[in-house]
């Protein structure tokens, strides 16, 4: 039987008023941050942790994914191209040469549009970004619940070392990841369970000593990849190594589980050649829960959106269908002031997870964030949000708004897993990282 106590009501301290608050500082929450402090609104931003940049920092997937199409064009611009550039600004990179102008096009043969990056360096660099852009960023912050009059939020009260606190604003962006917000202020939302993998970088002398001698930091210390390889769809993986990333239950099997996938590889690779050096912070979920928005990601047939609020692909397809996805997939009418932005926008099956890519994520967070501007100015609720305007704005910053002729001829690539001609266990060296799983299973079509 389940239990439960009454706590004493207690006033809490309201610590900030903004016009735009935004849970989450993952890459969605920056882009979301920024858009609309560009749009000249006050911003705060909170975040959990103690580094900004979420699964692509702390969670270790420091793969910035292609912006590109596979054909030599260029599907995200803006706050998209932007924040790749970022993330590199102080480290190394593998970012092929063509694209580092920004270029819309290039050659079709060309590598594609993306790069490696160094954690710490990101993280540093996306400090000074969100400084530099205004943005009010609150660490070691945890979103508890909403403050609610009706299907509107006029607040939110944070945990952290001050104790229970409150902030208030106009207009709010979940960009948590798990729908946090938008699940507890009641909106519609959509749960699912994801598969096990844990990343770490390593030093292995073999394979430092080749990367010196190419004189290819990335390659001298690369990253290996333990459990469960992703088969490009959602909801199809095996039981057996899933977790729901919703519960305490499920985030503490998950650290269980990958942590143990981790120690395990250790405890048969012990030697004085070999060190693990890194670990992630935070558990490496991909899709958990999601809003039931007022659309959708379509990705049968249905290619223009007039309400479309940017091009996304599912990056790792080459060519990579182009996708317009609508405004209408950030928003609920349950909700009059809130936005999704992130791998928690309305997209279902395949779709949710083409929209947990990075280049999708931050899309998401800068139309979200633009659009909340514009509501705070116009004083008008997030369905009322002029579309028209918030597309001119996303456009002149860069934002690809539809596909173009020449992104129309791609088709849809359908990834399956084969066992590679190496043996089990042995790294497999590809352009967006070094990984293996427990059998030696790659992804068809990587290098090695």
């Amino acid at each position: 039987m389940e239990q439960h106590i009454r706590i004493p009501e207690k006033e809490v301290p309201v610590v900030k008023e903004t016009d735009v608050l935004v849970i989450g500082g993952g890459v969605a929450g920056i882009a979301a941050a920024v858009a609309a402090a560009r749009q000249g609104v006050k911003v705060t931003l909170i975040e959990k942790s103690i580094v900004l940049g979420g699964l692509a920092t702390s969670g270790h997937v420091c793969v910035y994914l292609p912006i590109d199409d596979g054909n030599g064009n260029k599907v995200y611009g803006g706050l998209a191209e932007d924040l790749l550039h970022v993330c590199i600004r102080y480290s190394q990179d593998n970012l092929p040469e063509v694209w580092r102008s920004k270029p819309d096009t290039a050659p079709a043969d060309s590598e594609r549009y993306m790069t490696n990056f160094n954690i710490p360096a990101a993280v540093l660099s996306l400090d000074e970004f969100t400084a530099q852009e205004g943005v009010d960023v609150v660490f070691d912050s945890v979103f508890s619940e909403p403050i609610m009059e009706g299907n509107t939020v006029k607040g939110i009260i944070v945990e952290s070392k001050s104790g229970r606190t409150a902030y208030m604003a106009k207009m709010f962006i979940d960009a948590s990841g798990d729908a946090d917000l938008v699940y507890r202020a009641g909106a519609d939302t959509e749960t699912l369970k994801t598969i096990v993998s844990h990343w770490f970088h390593e030093l292995d002398f073999d394979i430092m000593k080749r990367g010196i001698e190419e004189g290819d930091m990335l390659r001298a210390v690369p990253m290996r990849w333990l459990g469960l390889v992703p088969s490009g769809g959602a909801g199809d993986e095996k039981e057996d190594l899933t977790c729901d990333g919703t519960t305490t239950e499920g985030v503490n099997e998950y650290i269980r589980l990958s942590r143990g996938l981790a120690l395990d590889f250790l405890k048969k690779n012990r030697r004085d050649d070999f060190a693990m050096i890194s670990l992630p912070f935070t558990p490496q979920f991909r899709m958990t829960r999601r809003l039931v928005g007022n659309d959708e990601l379509k990705y049968d047939d249905e290619y223009y959106i007039d309400s479309s609020i940017g091009c996304v692909i599912s990056s790792l397809d080459k060519p990579a269908t182009v996708y317009e996805f609508p405004y209408e997939g950030l928003i609920t009418d349950k909700l009059s002031n809130v936005f999704a932005a992130g791998r928690m926008v309305s997209a279902s099956g395949r779709g949710w997870a083409i929209m947990r890519f990075i280049p999708a994520c931050v899309l998401t967070g800068e139309a979200a964030g633009t659009a909340a501007a514009l509501a705070v100015k116009d004083e008008c609720t997030v369905q009322q949000v002029d579309i028209r305007k918030l597309q001119k704005i996303l456009e002149d910053n860069g934002v690809k708004l539809h596909r173009t002729k020449a992104m129309e001829g791609n088709k849809p690539k359908i990834w399956k897993l084969e066992k590679p001609d190496v043996e089990p266990g042995t790294p497999i060296i590809n352009k967006y990282c070094v990984h293996v799983d427990p059998e030696g299973y790659r992804m068809a079509g990587d290098k090695h």
